[in-house]
């Protein structure tokens, strides 16, 4: 029984899975292994795990990284549980700084440092501007995250399973994690962030892949003020108008003038979303 099991839901990415697996076998932890979920890849991704210590990997027909993740969970047996994707490298002591800042905690979820693997892709950098943006607006570092990103994130494996995991209604790679955060807060734990538990996100996007990520965070949206209103959650499900025309400037404000390529993607992600929300209203209407 290791201490951690590493999840992590893949579907027809293999290249990518083999540079995280890579990752992933080299952290200073010792006592841990990693469950990768092959969510119905057009090919099988079991023989990446060859050869590899640490390793297993489970097929399951396509159901979703929400439905993935808990299946990893579910196959997992150990106590505490460790969630990244396999487009992303966690630095080789990502685990341990996990496990430091949970401190054997089982109220406290952790969520760690995403950074930017792919600096020369403006669509990444306006990506990972915007994530930079959330953790500061909602000053990561004194405990008033309303969610992490499921990337990189830790926590107790039986609260895990308490919680009931990740909601599987959410099909999409959009919201789950907004979800899962703020079940955790509303149950009676806190999240902390674990500025020193690093991965780097490896996420090549084009000006297409960046609009429909977007317009899908639209969609998930639209599903989670659904989710939060049947169980009666007094949640805000908007932010103040100060939000958004901070989050347009950020860019501006880290970089000058030379941001504003970065403002002008941040205002399209906006976009997008409005797009996938109404697209996402009009569908289930």
């Amino acid at each position: 029984m290791p201490r951690t099991a590493v999840i992590v839901p893949s579907y027809n990415r293999p290249a990518a899975l083999k540079a995280c697996l890579e990752a992933l076998t080299t952290q200073t932890e010792t006592d841990y292994e990693v469950i990768v979920v092959d969510d119905g890849s057009p090919e099988p991704l079991a023989p990446l795990g060859e050869g590899l210590d640490r390793v297993r990997i489970i097929r399951q027909d396509n159901a979703g990284p929400a439905a993935a993740r808990n299946r990893g969970a579910a196959e997992a047996d150990a106590e505490f549980l460790a969630f990244t994707d396999d487009d992303c490298r966690p630095r080789a002591d990502w685990l341990t700084q996990l496990r430091a800042a949970q401190g054997g905690v089982a109220e406290r979820l952790v969520g760690g440092r995403v950074e930017n693997g792919l600096p020369a892709n403006r669509y990444a950098t306006a990506s990972q501007d915007l994530c930079d943006f959330l953790y500061d607006w909602f000053n990561a570092d004194t405990g008033d995250m309303p969610f992490f990103t499921s990337n990189n994130i830790g926590c107790d494996a039986m609260r895990f399973h308490l919680l009931g995991g990740f909601d599987q209604t959410f099909p999409l790679a959009a919201a789950e994690d907004r979800d899962f955060g703020l079940r955790w807060r509303e149950e009676g734990g806190a999240l902390a962030f674990a500025a020193d538990a690093v991965i780097d996100h490896f996420h090549p996007l084009t000006l297409r892949r960046y609009w429909r990520q977007h317009r899908n965070y639209g969609r998930g949206a639209h599903h989670l003020h659904g989710v939060l209103s049947a169980r009666g959650s007094d949640q805000p499900r908007r932010e103040p108008l100060d939000f958004y025309l901070n989050l347009v400037a950020q860019p501006l404000k880290k970089r000058g003038v030379a941001g504003l390529p970065g403002a002008a993607l941040a205002a399209l992600s906006q976009a997008a979303m409005v797009s996938g929300y109404a697209y996402e209203a009009r569908r289930r209407a």
